[in-house]
């Protein structure tokens, strides 16, 4: 029992000890505009020496008393906030949870501890209190910065979307991913919201990215290779998938002119090919054969009208004219009467069997004329306008590798698929031998519209971005410096330029991403240190300098 109070009594004077040494190493940090108020604190009376400490109390008790909420934020990008867990729009890292004080806004606030210790807090506070407080700065907020969901294919980013749907290029399809709100789509419309209107465009899309300078050496060692702006000729190759349909014009239907029996049936299965003239049935009708005895009564009363008209009737009837020179010869009706192909081709449709009645309304055969097929295609919204009657095409199949079909655009639908939202487009093919299938695929390409003298660059040249397309430009002090441009149609390797570069403007077509990553991370350490350049005079020293 001694040995325990012993033991107790030494804990007491070593916590005594350990405190008064931190009391000690408190008042040895503190500064001297904080020791100021305590001394002249101690020269005032008790009353009010008690009122002050009442008061210090309270403020300090309502500065522990701060709240802190859990908010997600993105390790690389701290200015990204956000009340619910997700990804960050600029990296697509998944945020991670911390503590911010509860009033403080998104993007803005810092990250505080909660192991500070409470002594040092009550100290801190109150030297806080003694201190005036300081004007809030009055800077925006990157808070304010808006996002929108659009869609992007995560193999080709620069397909971007406002709705749901397949990457024109693989096919994948689009996911959803936020964007700035501003950041064009492929139609070349740009989600706007109010604000944004309101309020001036971000420094760091408008400004002028840093300017790098890179030895002759390290280009040889890069493969950078050069190209300039110039004038061409564009034609835009407009590639979608078709499929081979039979020529509607080319399709005939067989129906019996009068009621009768099937007596000889010669056609009996699909597929088999007939040709122009060749006999497919023969048919007894009565009806037929009542024509024909008045036809031969018209003959022997030597009346040239009553001939004529009985004659003409059985024309009417579908008699072949070898039939009638033959009754008009002999002088005897024929029982059965032969059906014959009205045209060449393959038996596609087949409705008849031996002995069947048939009647005018019963379609017997289809014959399908494949010599010439259609091809359905669907265009995109964005390709419209490069799409006329008579424009060249080019198709091939994948049952035929290496056979290049030639044809035209025959036939540009009124309508939108409701369901696709594509345009459908009708393409006509020659098919002399017979190769191409109808319900078969086809990779098709329409030569666009040729747009004649506009400004490209190589699109290799050119670095798509969520917030715009940029190349790099060599300057003529021999730096590179990226630049926003604004681009139009691509065709054979080139992309059209319509704002953002100058004729015979040098610009990197291979090895560009190096210069333009320490471009942009220039930028970036401009930015956080404050040094950036305003974007005003920054376009216009890089306007001057290009123009030397």
């Amino acid at each position: 029992m001694k040995s325990s109070k012993n033991k107790i009594r030494l804990i007491a004077v070593v916590s005594t000890g350990v405190a008064a040494g931190a009391g000690a190493l408190i008042w040895a940090h503190t500064p001297i505009n904080f020791i100021r108020p305590v001394l002249a604190e101690a020269t005032q009376s008790p009353s009010a020496s008690s009122s002050q400490g009442d008061q210090a109390h309270a403020t300090t008790t309502a500065g522990t008393d701060t709240k802190f909420v859990t908010k997600y934020t993105c390790p690389m990008h701290p200015q990204i906030i956000e009340d619910h867990p997700g990804t960050c729009p600029i990296c697509g890292m998944d945020l991670v949870a911390k503590q911010f004080p509860a009033k403080s806004s998104d993007q803005n606030a810092a990250p505080v501890a909660a192991d500070v210790s409470h002594d040092h807090a009550r100290h801190a506070e109150t030297a806080i209190t003694a201190a005036p407080p300081a004007e809030p700065k009055a800077e925006k907020s990157t808070s304010d910065a808006k996002f929108v969901t659009k869609y992007t294919c995560p193999m080709h980013p620069q397909i971007i979307e406002d709705h749901p749907g397949t990457c024109p290029i693989c096919g994948m399809t689009l996911v959803p991913k936020l964007f700035p709100a501003g950041t064009k789509d492929n139609t070349g419309s740009a989600a706007t919201t109010t604000e944004q209107k309101a309020d001036a465009p971000v420094a760091s899309n408008s400004a002028p990215l840093p300017e790098v300078a890179v030895a002759p050496r390290t280009l040889r060692d890069m493969n950078v290779v050069m190209a300039r702006a110039q004038w061409r000729n564009l034609t835009r190759q407009i590639h979608s998938v078709g499929l081979v349909a039979l020529d509607e014009n080319r399709l005939s239907h067989v129906h019996p002119r009068a009621s009768g029996w099937v007596e000889t049936l010669n056609v009996r299965a699909l597929g088999d090919t007939v040709k122009k003239g060749e006999t497919l049935l023969t048919v007894y009708s009565p009806d037929i054969l009542s024509a024909e005895k008045d036809f031969l009564v018209a003959l022997k009363s030597g009346m040239p009208e009553m001939r004529d008209a009985a004659r003409d009737r059985l024309r009417l009837l579908s008699v072949p004219e070898s039939v009638i020179e033959q009754i008009a010869r002999t002088g005897k009706v024929a029982r059965t009467i032969p059906v014959l192909a009205p045209q060449s081709g393959y038996i596609s449709v087949i409705n008849l069997r031996d002995g069947m009645y048939v009647t005018p309304n019963l379609d017997m055969f289809t014959i399908a004329d494949a010599s010439k097929i259609w091809v359905q295609v669907e265009v995109l919204p964005r390709d419209m306008e490069q799409v006329a009657v008579g424009q060249p095409a080019e198709m091939t199949v994948d049952g035929v590798p290496g056979r290049v079909w030639k044809g035209t655009v025959d036939f540009i639908y009124p309508e939108l698929d409701p369901k696709s939202r594509t345009l459908k487009v009708r393409l006509v093919f020659d098919n002399p031998d017979g190769v191409l299938k109808p319900n078969q695929f086809a990779e098709v390409g329409i030569s666009g519209v040729a747009q004649e003298d506009v400004l490209t660059v190589p699109t290799s040249a050119v670095i798509p971005t969520p917030q715009g397309a940029r190349v790099v430009r060599k300057n003529a002090d021999g730096s590179f410096q990226p630049v926003r441009v604004d681009v139009g149609q691509s065709a054979d390797g080139w992309t059209q330029i319509t704002a953002g570069l100058s004729p015979d403007d040098r610009v990197v077509a291979s090895g560009q991403f190096l210069i333009d990553s320490e471009s942009s991370i220039q930028a970036s350490f401009a930015r956080m240190t404050g040094t950036a350049q305003p974007a005003d005079d920054a376009a216009s020293a890089a306007s001057g300098q290009h123009q030397h």
